[in-house]
């Protein structure tokens, strides 16, 4: 299953304490929309190269992609504490299968950082993660 899809329906099922998330309604994959203001995207990025176990034989063992989160809100503090709130929860994602692949870890990289306003006034925050799952 893709990252973005097991890592949406997590959030979704998952309690947010500033804003319940609700996939298509205010947590998006891959794209963000206009509307509503107050928001989360996720978005894969870069990630590092797989981890092989014993040669060449046998496809990787593990995959480490890497994924942001983006959140938006018209209110400076709204954005910040959305921010925290999905850091907090994907932080604690150890050992854990998601839909139905297992993640060994997803790890921040840095804590939620403001990252600019967009064209309508509404502040962004984003947080990165490194994610180790089984293929």
């Amino acid at each position: 299953m893709a990252l973005l899809t097991d890592v949406g329906t997590y959030l979704d099922a998952a309690t947010v304490a500033t804003a319940d998330l609700t996939l298509g309604t205010n947590l998006f994959l891959g794209r963000e929309p206009d509307d509503p203001d107050t928001c989360v995207t996720l978005y894969e990025t870069g990630g590092s190269a797989p981890d092989d176990t014993f040669g060449g034989d046998t496809a990787p063992s593990l995959e480490n992609p890497s994924l942001q989160v983006r959140t938006r809100a018209a209110a400076y503090s709204t954005a910040q504490s959305l921010a925290v709130d999905v850091w907090a929860l994907l932080a604690k994602v150890i050992n854990e299968t998601l839909t139905s692949t297992k993640y060994l870890k997803i790890s921040p990289v840095q804590s939620p950082l403001a990252l600019d306003r967009d064209d309508q006034d509404r502040m962004i925050f984003v947080c990165n993660f490194d994610v180790v799952k089984v293929p």
